[in-house]
Parts: structure tokens; sequence; C-alpha cells
């Protein structure tokens, strides 16, 4: 079990001032114990009534599931697929075995077929939404229509949004900011550390000639990124179409310079990082999202005798071993998306990014892990000489 900390704790209280309130929204920042302290209330209510739980990315479902297995194993936890949506339409309300426990669906679901037309009647204690919908959304609709049934609906906002959502009724504002959280964090803060990836002029020939025919202005950075974007390229391609026609001839000719490019000094430069880490303690690389890039750099340690698991959507994270029973703890590759998944699991882990964190939110998770203590630290890589993408 996680220990919990001052903010922790001070989430908790808050959160708890407002538990009678039918809407509740909350903003945390990463590392505040957001998800364990919600996993609670969803269990308490689940003891007597239907939880509902929504998000966008089955591996944040993957997170929530096993957060609740792990600390309130007791609790009935499902799966809302279209197969028990059926099941549980046909079925009286009233059946014992159908009045409690927690439903897990995506927003996908809950906007068509047998799940939205299930949730029409459903009895819900507690609806949790993680991640608010985009106003203009076919989502947002359906969701309206479980918030107005359901005895309670908590919405965490990821993005911390000055306005609480128009379509809550008098929502309660639950929040800890990144500030106090750093505040009353135990843990030294630190800032991410860099390392420098030699890039050879063919390289970066490359990869700038790709960034301009994928109108990629900020660029791909690894190789089975690239080759991936080549080939979808590839294969939308319209051959009635003389300018595709080149574009199509263009990416062929890249994908066959990228193919015989010598090794790779991204990984090089990375596993040295990874050994270099690893002597203090656990490591997990960070890829971009494609299974490609995870496979990619799992297969290139794995040659260099390095052992290694996976976190990502497919493989969401088990709880860790510890020293004691592996030494030295396997090197995790890991997508951003599975770092989400795996966020209790993190402690004392350093980060080595193989490619630097591409999106806003994927920096503002960084820096929220960091300042919080929640990771020990981050090493990035540096292209030198860096690659020019244009502006």
């Amino acid at each position: 079990m996680t220990a919990r900390t001052p903010a922790h704790i001070l989430l908790a209280e808050r959160l708890d001032r407002v538990r009678d309130a039918r809407h509740i929204v909350l903003h945390a920042p990463a590392g505040s114990g957001k998800t364990r302290i919600l996993a609670d209330i969803i269990a308490r209510a689940a003891e007597s009534g239907l939880v509902l739980v929504v998000s966008s990315r089955r591996e944040l479902l993957a997170q929530w599931a096993m957060v609740l297995l792990r600390n309130h194993a007791a609790t009935p936890i499902r799966d809302l697929d279209p197969d028990l949506a059926l099941e549980l339409a046909s079925l009286s309300p009233t059946r014992p075995h159908h009045d409690h426990g927690v439903l897990l669906t995506t927003t996908a679901n809950v906007r068509r077929g047998p799940v939205r037309l299930a949730l029409q009647s459903l009895p819900l204690a507690l609806f949790l939404l993680d991640g608010l919908p985009r106003p203009d959304s076919a989502t947002l609709a359906a969701v309206i229509g479980i918030v107005d049934r359901a005895r309670q609906t908590i919405v965490v906002d990821h993005n911390a949004q000055e306005d609480t959502p128009s379509w809550l009724q008098h929502p309660e504002l639950v929040q800890l900011t990144l500030a106090e959280a750093i505040a009353m964090s135990s843990k030294r803060h630190v800032s991410p550390e860099d390392y420098v990836v030699l890039l050879g002029d063919a390289e970066r020939a490359i990869f700038q000639q790709a960034a301009a025919l994928l109108n990629k202005r900020h660029g791909i950075r690894s190789r089975p990124a690239l080759h991936s974007a080549l080939m979808q390229l590839i294969g939308e391609g319209q051959a009635t179409s003389r300018d595709d026609q080149g574009r199509v001839k263009m990416a062929w000719s890249l994908v066959d310079a990228l193919e015989g490019l010598g090794p790779d000094p991204r990984l090089a430069a990375m596993t040295e990082a990874v050994l270099h880490r690893q002597q203090s303690g656990p490591v997990i690389v960070v890829t971009g999202p494609l299974r490609a890039e995870v496979e990619y750099v799992r297969d290139h340690l794995t040659a260099h005798g390095i052992r290694t698991t996976e976190w990502t959507l497919q493989d969401p994270p088990e709880a860790r071993a510890t020293a004691a029973d592996r030494d030295p703890l396997p090197v995790i590759v890991a997508t951003p998306s599975g770092l989400e998944v795996g966020e209790s699991l993190l402690q004392d882990t350093t980060l080595v990014y193989f490619t630097r964190p591409r999106s806003d939110t994927d920096r503002a998770w960084l820096l929220s892990a960091l300042h919080a203590g929640m990771a020990r630290g981050a090493v990035l890589p540096v292209d030198e000489p860096p690659i020019a993408f244009g502006s």
C-alpha cells in the first residue's frame, strides 16, 4: 500500500468536505494521490450502488481497475462492454447480482449502441468522468444524460480549466495546486538532465526532408516513428493523382535511405544513459506513443544483455519487483500513456526519454512528476547538431 503524503491527506480532506455535493470538479497534479483517493470514494459508493467510471482512453480505465483491485479487492469490477450492457438492460435493476459494484467503459461506448441504451435506465450511485469532453463533441450530450440521472458526479479535469463546466449544476470545485504539492513534498525537487545524441549528416538530412514531405513542423525524431509515418503516407497515396505519385515516390526513397543508415546513435546514447542511471535505482525508458518504438528500444536493450519489461496500453503494469527479488531490476520501456497507467509505481525511478516529450500534456506531466517528487529524476536527449525542421 502506498504511503499517504501530506498532499494526499490534504486533498482527501478537501474532497471529504464536499462529500454530499451532487456535482464535484477535481483539479490535482500528477503524484498528488488523486487516483487512490477517488478509488476509496468509488469503493464506498459501490458497496450499496452502481458506480460508472468513464474515460476516453482504455489505458486510464486500466489504471482505475489496477488501483481498485490493489486497494479494494472485494469490490466487484466489470468492463461495461456491449455484451454486459445487453445483459443489464434485460434484467430487473432490483436483481442483487447487479445492484452494486463498479462499471468501467469508454466515452465511445456511452454515446452509441447497447451501452448507451443500458445507461438510460441504469441507476447510478456515482458517475466518475475521467477527463472533460470537448464542448463540440458528440460525447457531451451522452455525458449530460448520465449526469442528470446519477446521484453524484465527480469530474476529473486534467487541464485545470479556470471555469467549471457549464453543464454541471453549481459544482463544488476541489483543487490542489502544483505549488501546494511541491511545498508539502519531502522529496528533493529536481530538474530534467540532458544526454547528448550525436547525429550524422545523412540522418539529419533524411529527417529534414521527411518533415517537409509529411508537413510535420516540429519533425519526427525516432527512426521507427519516421518509418511508420512514411509507410502510412505510402499506403494512403492515390495512384490517380500525379502529386500523390510524386509524394509516394519520395516517401519510398526516404524509406530506402532510412533503412540504409548504420547503427542508430539515438539507441547508443540512450543505452549509455540507462546503464549509468541503473546503478542508482530503477529505470524507465520513455518512448513515443507507437508500439513500434517500444519494440525497437526493447529489442536493442535486450540484445545488449539488459532485461526489460513493458508498460503500454496493451500491457498495463503490475506491482514492481523489489531489489531484493531481482538485482538489478529490469528496465521498463513505457509509452507516455503507460507512464500514466503506472503512475503509482514510479517511486525512486529515473525516467530516461528516448525522444523528448512532444505534447504540452506530456511535458506538464513530467514537470509535475519531478516537482512533486513522484520520480527520482529524468534525462532527456539533446540532438547535436540539432535537426532544423524549419519555421
